[in-house]
């Protein structure tokens, strides 16, 4: 069979690359554009990857993966996501070696890559729609932030893409080749993480309202499987292959079934109220009786799925549903060396994630996305609520399919239990879709008038005077004597005459007569490309300030050291940086290296963890927590005195007296948080009440330009200590800054 099947697959990939080569000639200067735009998107994310210190949820990526590439293994487990994630920097790892650039690298490929992928639209998001996604994706501050991060977040967001490609050109022109990339396609979706399983869900109501007639054909018994609309295939194919991914979902309904099959989360507060019990086992992990009816639920689903796929193709089913198979359980299993990742991923995986919609980490409000949105990704969201409402109405079938997408993504994430900065990169997809589909049809109208650049000179004058105005009046309490808000006002207001005196000059109808028909004015051939081009204008004022937010976000070492960014929810200091280029200078001075330096380092406060990863070379390290059992004498490693220290500043104090023989050179804010109670308490009433107080703009102006805030971040100090005898390796460690050069 595999002698057949090897010639076959190699005529496809030779047609399919037959295909991309004709397409690549047919797109002409697009294509050119293209790579103009992956250029600029790959510079972006590799430009000073390493810069900015991993932060806490980064490290632990890291580190897990640094011990699976030495041979120390890796086990699934739900907590950390999916497996993908924790192969691929591993593979990375053995091939170029650890660092933070090289654990960075592969989500910075990913993020260009996710760049390219608009490309393969066209025809459904228009030429200059498809060109317009890919510059949003590239200068989207959530994106690049994200590509240069290692979270699963940004390989979810390629997979997305290219599900919804495969998709489209499937219903266009059904090929098996395209089944099997939909098969493989979603199995690295469920092995990255579990917000697969929203894509899944959206994805699937859009294919079954699709198929809905031939499926209810079946369903009564009047059709067969085999007559399914491409749609149809899709819907098949994914459900036969979730279905028994999909089982632990019956853990919603566990309380009133009286068994466990979702054991909650020990922080779960519904467990200290005595609404539910925990159970002595894993978090999302069957109990008791429970365990018996999950395998029950699973067998039929098993069957289910074998039975509808072989009635459905007994020739292609058994196909995609082993490349499904073969994807999922090599990386759950880590390559066939750990079984246990078998039942995490079966059943934990979505499991564990149904167990903590009840504790809500992080504690974020239902609103978080509508303050974080705003803040970064205006450029789309704007011409995504503008295009998107006629999209949905006036547009084609894949136009409505982008903006409902796009809300009920916004929404099933905003409704979860779970909300971070990071799972911005989900919502954000659907939306520069939709912006990018709007700002084609804009370029597309505007291409018609000469009138429009015009329009677009004057939108863009319009887009810096009057926020420059209003920005103005915010922060100035004597407008009178003001000469900047005044000539932005005269410039605002000459801008809007230039318009005026144009508009009447391009109609023959009389302003008056105009005024009263103003539907037929907009049907003038050249009001609507000129209003377009003004909107490319208003636009393209966006661009610039998202490129300034983006690269400040991503780029700014002030931003680093003294954080005071939504995308972050626990950034390690910068100085973690600084501090581990110190402990190496001592090392390499002193002779010892770091096979001999002597490092001890307290866990208290969060302290050890970052270290992990930083002195991941050093032979000996010893950890300790100190919050509870403080030091009574010198610290020692393995029997010998330590040569450095390293130890939270709220154990400092405790420890002070052990600590005698050690030179302290050098302070750490090791972990920030952004704080939440900045606006944890907003109310709809509050929130109406603040817009008519010149303060409360100010207050977001500050944040909004200046990155100022009203309040401190929350952050976790630390100190570094040397052994009085290396102390005079370590003068320079007195300014960790300075150490690196910085």
């Amino acid at each position: 069979m595999l002698a057949r099947l090897r010639p076959r697959a190699g005529a496809a990939l030779r047609r399919a690359w037959a295909s991309l080569a004709q397409g690549w000639r047919e797109a002409g200067w697009e294509a050119w554009a293209y790579l103009a735009i992956i250029a600029v998107a790959l510079g972006t994310r590799l430009w000073d990857l390493g810069g900015r210190s991993l932060h806490y949820d980064e490290i632990l990526h890291a580190y897990y993966s640094f011990q699976f590439a030495v041979g120390a293994g890796y086990s699934h487990t739900p907590v950390t996501h999916g497996p993908f994630l924790f192969h691929t920097a591993a593979a990375t790892f053995a091939l170029i070696g650890a660092s933070d650039v090289t654990v960075r690298l592969l989500p910075a490929l990913f993020g260009t890559v996710l760049v390219g992928l608009p490309y393969f639209l066209r025809r459904e998001l228009g030429r200059y729609g498809a060109l317009a996604t890919a510059v949003l994706l590239t200068v989207s501050p959530s994106m690049l932030y994200f590509s240069r991060f290692i979270r699963n977040d940004i390989f979810m967001a390629v997979w997305t893409l290219a599900l919804l490609v495969v998709m489209w050109r499937y219903m266009e022109r059904p090929r098996t080749a395209l089944l099997v990339a939909w098969a493989a396609l979603w199995a690295l979706a469920f092995a990255t993480k579990e917000s697969s399983y929203l894509t899944a869900a959206s994805f699937g109501l859009f294919l079954l309202m699709l198929a809905a007639p031939p499926l209810w054909r079946w369903v009564r018994g009047t059709g067969r499987l085999s007559d399914m609309t491409p749609a149809g295939d899709l819907i098949i194919v994914l459900g036969t292959l979730s279905l028994p991914l999909l089982t632990p979902a019956a853990g919603l309904f566990q309380r009133s079934l009286g068994i466990t099959l979702v054991n909650p989360d020990g922080n779960d507060p519904r467990i200290a109220a005595g609404e539910i019990a925990r159970a002595a086992v894993e978090t999302g992990a069957p109990a008791g009786g429970g365990l018996y009816i999950a395998a029950v639920l699973v067998a039929v689903a098993v069957a289910i799925s074998v039975s509808i796929g072989m009635r459905w193709d007994p020739r292609r089913w058994p196909l995609l549903a082993a490349v499904f198979v073969g994807i999922w359980l090599t990386l759950f299993t880590s390559v066939f060396s750990n079984w246990d990742g078998f039942f995490t991923g079966f059943w934990g995986s979505l499991g564990y994630w149904i167990a903590q919609q009840g504790v809500e980490r992080a504690g974020q409000p239902w609103y978080y996305y509508f303050i974080g949105l705003p803040v970064y990704e205006f450029l789309a969201v704007v011409p995504a609520v503008v295009g998107g409402a006629y999209l949905a109405i006036r547009g084609r079938l894949f136009d409505r399919m982008l903006a409902g997408w796009a809300v009920l993504t916004l929404v099933t994430f905003s409704l979860a239990g779970e909300r971070m900065p990071w799972l911005l990169v989900g919502i954000t997809l659907p939306i520069v879709l939709v912006a990018g589909r709007s700002v084609g049809m804009l370029v597309g109208s505007a291409l018609r008038s000469r009138y429009a650049p015009a329009g677009f000179g004057g939108g863009a004058g319009l887009a810096v005077l009057g926020p420059f105005a209003a920005v103005r009046a915010i922060r100035t309490d004597d407008l009178a004597s003001d000469v900047g808000f005044w000539l932005a006002v005269a410039g605002s207001g000459a801008v809007l005459a230039a318009a005026l005196f144009v508009a009447l000059r391009l109609r023959p109808a009389p302003a008056l007569a105009a005024a009263t028909r103003f539907l037929g004015v907009l049907q003038q051939p050249h009001v609507l490309p000129t209003l377009s081009g003004a909107a490319l204008g208003v636009l393209a004022v966006l661009l610039a300030m998202t490129v300034f937010v983006s690269a400040r976000a991503t780029y700014s070492y002030a931003g680093f050291e003294r954080p005071t960014e939504l995308l972050i929810y626990s950034q390690t200091g910068q100085e973690t940086s600084y501090a581990a280029a110190c402990i190496d200078r001592i090392a390499a001075s002193s002779g010892k290296g770091q096979e001999g330096l002597r490092i001890f380092s307290g866990e208290s406060d969060n302290f050890a963890w970052q270290w992990r990863w930083y002195l991941r070379d050093y032979a000996n390290i010893e950890y300790r927590f100190l919050h509870e059992t403080p030091l009574t004498e010198p610290p020692t490693v393995h029997g010998q005195p330590a040569d450095v220290v390293l130890i939270s500043q709220s154990v400092e104090a405790a420890n002070r007296e052990a600590l005698a023989g050690f030179t302290r050179v050098g302070e750490i804010h090791h972990l920030w948080w952004f704080p939440n109670a900045a606006y944890a308490s907003l109310t709809p009433a509050g929130v109406l009440q603040a817009a008519f107080t010149k303060e409360s703009w100010r207050t977001m102006t500050d944040y909004f330009f200046t990155r100022t805030l009203n309040r401190s971040m929350q952050r976790s100090n630390g100190a570094v200590y040397v052994a009085n005898d290396l102390a005079g390796l370590a003068v320079d460690c007195t300014a960790l800054r300075a150490t690196v050069g910085l």
